[in-house]
């Protein structure tokens, strides 16, 4: 498990439920077209994805000098909104609830419960946002 905040996404998902990560930390580079394989370590670090290296999201934290959305005085903003609410990707709508609950707990344990919740309990496999499930032990 990752201890640092790689994987805290500047919007507020845990970077260890992507399978790109998840890969990543497996020694594998993953294949997003014919040409091209990418690699990530988390949303902090300087190895993401291509979509991610340039995250509106990303950029605004980055300017505003602050880690992650809810540090912002305009939290949440329509950038963040729209982020949410995208229904291509449901598991966004996590975000409100990733912020309060690590606002409660801190970073390290909040890391540890989401690290937990991506990681089946019967094989110890990783699974991804998408999955929300073991997709081995099913």
């Amino acid at each position: 498990m990752n201890t640092g905040d790689g994987v805290l996404g500047f919007c507020g998902l845990y970077c260890g439920g992507c399978t790109y990560y998840q890969n990543t930390m497996k020694g594998i580079k993953t294949k997003v077209d014919e040409n091209l394989y990418t690699e990530c370590l988390g949303c902090n670090s300087g190895t993401t994805t291509p979509w991610c290296s340039d995250c509106q999201i990303k950029n605004c934290n980055r300017e505003k000098g602050i880690r992650y959305c809810l540090e912002c005085s305009t939290f949440p903003c329509e950038i963040l909104n729209y982020f949410m609410n995208d229904e291509k990707y449901p598991y966004h709508k996590e975000v409100p609830e990733n912020m309060k609950r690590l606002q409660e707990i801190g970073l390290n344990k909040w890391i540890e419960e989401q690290d937990s919740k991506y990681t089946c309990k019967k094989c110890g496999e990783k699974f991804d946002w998408f999955e929300n499930q073991c997709k081995h032990c099913e």
